[in-house]
């Protein structure tokens, strides 16, 4: 056998090696899901089965997956699961356990929520009101949601922004952001009377605004609904 015979006889097997245990490609319409909770280590459910302790990622084969995920912490309630679309493909959830911890659920008057909430990467661009061509399959995404999953519920549709700008800008900004997401949800066949249309401006963030990234992800829409 010639050297370059033995090199290609022995070159195989690695190749193959290599072949079985290179990464499998993520599903076409996968999402990356991120899961956490407040406080950590709470154990973590698909569909009522076993996945892990937060923190924990995983890959979900749709939107609708996500809300098949559920979280458990001893004795104590979850009164807010928030779902962060960081884009089409990424996502975050976050459990916050215990009464009274959920601000958003505190403002207003439900005892737990869940959030589904888009940021500034997805929503608008700085100081403006208009939708981003990005938006909107997210947008379609939801609404189809909201039709499927929970109809005859109340919908609160919240603009935030950043500590950046006047109070009254900022509370102005927030109000025609949530009027340009609950108007496109409405015109995808969301019932509009089911809308309620709330601004807070800069009132409520969910990070510091010390920094870019924190700003970024304060300057969001949020769509709560009662649990």
């Amino acid at each position: 056998m010639s050297m370059t015979s033995r090199l290609l006889v022995l070159s195989l097997p690695v190749l193959l090696g290599m072949a079985c245990t290179s990464p499998k490609p993520v599903p076409q319409g996968a999402i990356q899901v991120r899961v956490t909770s407040e406080p950590e280590k709470a154990a973590l459910f698909l569909a009522g089965r076993p996945i892990g302790e937060a923190p924990h990622a995983l890959t979900v084969a749709s939107a609708e997956d996500l809300l098949q995920v559920s979280a458990t912490l001893s004795n104590e309630v979850v009164v807010e699961k928030r779902i962060r679309f960081l884009s089409q493909d990424q996502a975050e959830v976050l459990f916050v356990f215990g009464a009274g911890k959920s601000t958003m659920a505190k403002t207003l008057g439900l005892p737990k929520i869940l959030v589904f909430d888009y940021g500034a990467g997805v929503t608008f661009d700085l100081n403006q009101a208009s939708l981003k061509p990005g938006f909107m399959p997210l947008l379609e995404r939801q609404a189809g949601l909201l039709k499927t999953h929970f109809q005859g519920l109340d919908i609160f549709v919240c603009g935030h922004t950043d500590s950046t700008g006047t109070q009254e800008r900022n509370l102005s900004l927030s109000l025609d952001r949530a009027r340009a997401v609950s108007g496109d949800l409405s015109g995808r066949g969301v019932p509009a009377e089911r809308l309620k249309i709330q601004g807070f401006g800069s009132q409520y963030p969910v990070t510091s605004n010390d920094t870019e990234q924190g700003r970024a992800l304060n300057r969001r829409t949020e769509l709560i609904l009662p649990q």
